[in-house]
């Protein structure tokens, strides 16, 4: 079929021979002069030849050209062949539901041919691109086909085995610019971790094999090095970089232990955080954020090398241009939420929470929430990750040195937040509550120069014991939800008593029991409660007492109430609702993080006893 032959324009009627020339710049008058010999053939009227200007259908009369769109743009229509053509292309171009090995096969062998066809070609012409820009342009096309052999994933090994993926990563280095984009589409498309989100066994294990291949033949330097050369060369094409982020965040989600290597092995950290120092926003800057959150979710060794490379400091810079506006658009909140994620994640590590005192972090938090503007949500997150653990010691008391009870305590009293829940929907008191909480634990666990602990506990005291009577609030607010959730789990152990459920399945049901708690605030009242007994305790008039004492016999519970609770975060200490450590990089540091862990979990539990049997 020749397709060209087939789509060639309508050419003008034979008669049509005369070419008249209009002046240079012509007027009216000589426009009516210059028509077709053939005065039926009107080219305005059927926008092409053989369409009369009928009373009917002609523009003269108001009306629109035949709605038949075949007719206004190829005249006298579409033969029945060109018809199907366009069907299929109005149709969209589909990749087939599955293919089969043989096709695989031939798909492959035509790649590696066109490729031979290509070097060859720039060998031979290497001075006369003309000689070798067709070749060229159907390798392209060839690497736009081969996608669809990502509607197979179980027949991955047979790409590894014929090497294809070898010679896919080999066209990230082409001359061509174009050609490595290409290639980077194609693995984007065959790692793509949806294909294999609700597949087969044989796709998982497919994937893996085609990920770990790609792996072995140094995928990660190849990629980053793109990276690298796209920016060098300044022709950098957005789809091309998401694209390649993409890739290596698909090979993250197959082999998570990937996102220690590529940062070890590679320069892609550095190439991230110079991407999201820029000013500009796109989003590539913003995907470049997400996979920063990723690469520090759940790595000490990556979070380590990010201090290292003056990361924290990149992050809190981005951060301080949100102190005083909002974000345009969604994708730039998404932008602002993965940098706050990135930070948080650091800030696990002692050594980045001396990076965040370093770089005036807790005074930026500080200012942002002051500020009240969208960044204020996840200032107090960043806040109560600052001050969490043993190694929050001095975060705690830089807290307090900068005056930051100033901004702590009338956030507790809620003090313009009816205003702040209007401007910003996505707003949630409970998740500042937890915050909240969290921070003045954080304080009194942390707290241990006198001085620092006395400003802190004579803000309850203060104001007729407004605080107190604050935090009271929210204990039978917390206390009423998590009694509906424990009634609720009560019942649904019951009814599983009357199931042959199996011990991976028991183990299951309690999990979904205990988180079904937490998510309805448990962990918020263990702490809320640990904060009004160290409190009580702390207070020598007795009146914080009292005024706890009244509001619990109001509500029909008494001191019990609250004993029974920190009876529980006692024992859950070190386990769900207190942070593990962080992973160490080595066998010596897993030691020393270990030891650091128990022996801070040991003295917040004797803590936590202390102040439950002073009650």
């Amino acid at each position: 079929m020749n397709v060209d032959s087939i789509f060639k324009v309508p050419a003008p009627p034979t008669n049509f021979t005369k070419k008249r020339k209009l002046p240079s710049t012509p007027d009216v008058s000589s426009l009516k002069k210059f028509k077709p010999d053939n005065d039926e053939e009107d080219y305005r009227a059927g926008w092409g030849p053989g369409k009369l200007n009928t009373p009917s259908t002609g523009p003269e009369n108001g009306a629109a050209p035949e709605d038949d769109e075949d007719v206004r743009f190829y005249g006298e229509g579409l033969d029945a062949e060109q018809k199907k053509i366009w069907d299929i292309v109005d149709a969209g171009e589909e990749l087939p539901e599955t293919i089969d090995v043989p096709q695989l096969k031939r798909m492959v062998l035509k790649l590696e041919k066109i490729v031979n066809k290509n070097q060859e070609f720039r060998m031979k012409y290497a001075n006369d691109p003309i000689k070798f820009i067709e070749s060229e342009a159907d390798l392209d096309e060839e690497l736009k086909n081969m996608q669809a052999a990502s509607a197979s994933p179980e027949i991955y090994s047979t790409l590894v085995d014929l090497g294809t993926h070898a010679t896919v990563l080999s066209l990230l280095s082409h001359e061509n610019t174009d050609i490595s984009i290409a290639a980077v589409e194609l693995l984007n498309e065959l790692t793509d971790e949806d294909l294999v989100a609700e597949a087969s066994e044989e796709a998982e294990e497919g994937m893996k094999v085609l990920v770990k291949g790609l792996i072995d033949n140094d995928a990660l330097s190849l990629l980053v090095h793109n990276l690298q050369r796209l920016n060098e060369e300044q022709t950098e094409d957005k789809q091309g970089v998401f694209n390649t982020l993409s890739v290596i965040e698909n090979f993250i989600a197959v082999d998570p232990a990937l996102s220690e290597k590529v940062v070890a092995e590679t320069t892609l950290l550095n190439y991230i955080l110079q991407r999201i120092r820029t000013k500009v926003f796109d989003s590539n800057r913003q995907y470049a954020t997400e996979l920063l959150a990723i690469l520090l979710q759940r790595s000490r060794a990556n979070r380590l090398k990010l201090g290292e490379l003056g990361g924290v400091d990149v992050l809190l810079q981005v951060l301080s241009a949100y102190k005083r506006k909002d974000p345009k658009d969604p994708d730039e909140i998404e932008l602002l939420e993965n940098v706050f994620d990135a930070l948080c994640a650091v800030l696990a590590e002692p050594e980045g929470k001396e990076h965040f005192l370093e770089g005036e972090g807790m005074e930026l938090m500080l200012l942002m929430v002051k500020e009240k503007k969208l960044a204020r949500m996840r200032a107090f997150k960043v806040l109560s990750h600052a001050m969490l653990g043993a190694d929050g010691a001095k975060c705690c008391a830089h807290f307090v040195e900068i005056f930051g009870l100033r901004t702590l305590f009338p956030a507790l009293m809620r003090k313009g937040v009816k205003q702040y829940k209007k401007t910003y929907k996505a707003f949630s008191e409970t998740e500042e509550d937890e915050y909240l909480v969290t921070i003045m634990a954080s304080l009194l666990k942390n707290l241990t120069q006198l001085d620092l602990r006395e400003r802190f506990i004579l803000k309850f005291v203060g104001s007729d014991i407004e605080k107190v009577d604050r935090l009271m609030d929210m204990h039978l607010q917390y206390y009423a939800r998590v009694a509906a959730a424990d009634a609720t789990i009560a019942e649904r152990q019951r009814s599983r008593e009357d199931e042959d459920l199996d011990e991976d399945e028991l183990e299951a049901a309690k999990e979904e029991d205990f988180l079904d708690k937490l998510t309805a605030g448990f962990f918020t009242l263990q702490l809320l409660d640990f904060v009004i007994a160290f409190v009580c305790f702390e207070d020598a008039s007795g009146e914080v007492r009292k005024k706890v004492t009244s509001r619990l016999e109001g509500a029909g519970q008494s001191i019990e109430t609250i004993k029974s609770v920190l009876k529980e975060y006692a024992n859950n200490v070190g386990e769900s609702s207190s942070p593990k450590p962080a992973e160490p990089s080595s066998t010596e540091s897993a030691a020393d993080a270990t030891e650091s862990s128990d022996a801070y979990a040991q003295r917040e539990r004797a803590m936590i006893i202390g102040v439950m049997e002073a009650l």
